[in-house]
């Protein structure tokens, strides 16, 4: 029984300092924020925080980690069904499902390369399924289509999230279906 309080206990130390920490990112990036100014504002001891965590950092990477595991987590349930759009489509979902934390993680104070990382789980799914469609063997062509493709679906997402994610993930999905897959004739 008293081992049951001591979980309920960490894991409400735990949630006070995430969320401590991601109120302090919207003003500031991760590097100016010390780890007494977070427990102040979390109102934890500095013993209790450094018994979970070593820095901000490890706590923000903690974050990005439990939120990367399960965005992955659903883009290798999409790959299963072989399908660049399907994959887009998850990626899209389980950034909706999270979007207060990806507005921070995106925004300027975030962790700039964490969506890029997402991306890149679909990286040799999408050379492979490109390689087979385009009938190109060049794998110097097939990287710079993949960063071009990466690099403006980070655009199109980390806009939407800015925005405050209003439109459905189904509908930025195929925003980003139709301008890969068909360039702007798509539109016409």
């Amino acid at each position: 029984m008293k081992e049951g309080r001591v979980d309920r206990r960490v894991k409400y130390t735990k949630m006070v300092l995430r969320e401590s920490l991601l109120e302090l990112m919207k003003d500031k990036p991760i590097s100016k924020i010390t780890s007494a100014e977070l427990c102040r504002s979390a109102d934890i001891n500095r013993n209790t925080f450094y018994t979970h965590y070593s820095s901000p950092e490890d706590l923000l990477s903690n974050i990005e980690e439990e939120l990367y595991g399960e965005i992955k987590d659903a883009i290798e349930h999409s790959l299963k069904f072989d399908s660049i759009p399907s994959l887009i489509l998850e990626i899209c979902q389980s950034i909706q499902k999270n979007v207060a934390l990806c507005r921070i993680l995106f925004s300027e104070y975030g962790d700039t390369l964490f969506l890029r990382r997402i991306m890149d789980i679909a990286r040799d799914k999408s050379i492979r399924e490109w390689k087979k469609a385009l009938a190109v063997d060049d794998p110097a062509q097939m990287e710079c289509l993949y960063t071009y493709f990466a690099n403006g679906c980070v655009a199109v997402i980390q806009s939407w999230v800015q925005d405050g994610a209003r439109e459905s993930p189904q509908k930025i999905a195929s925003f980003i279906d139709k301008v890969s897959n068909r360039g702007l004739r798509g539109f016409f």
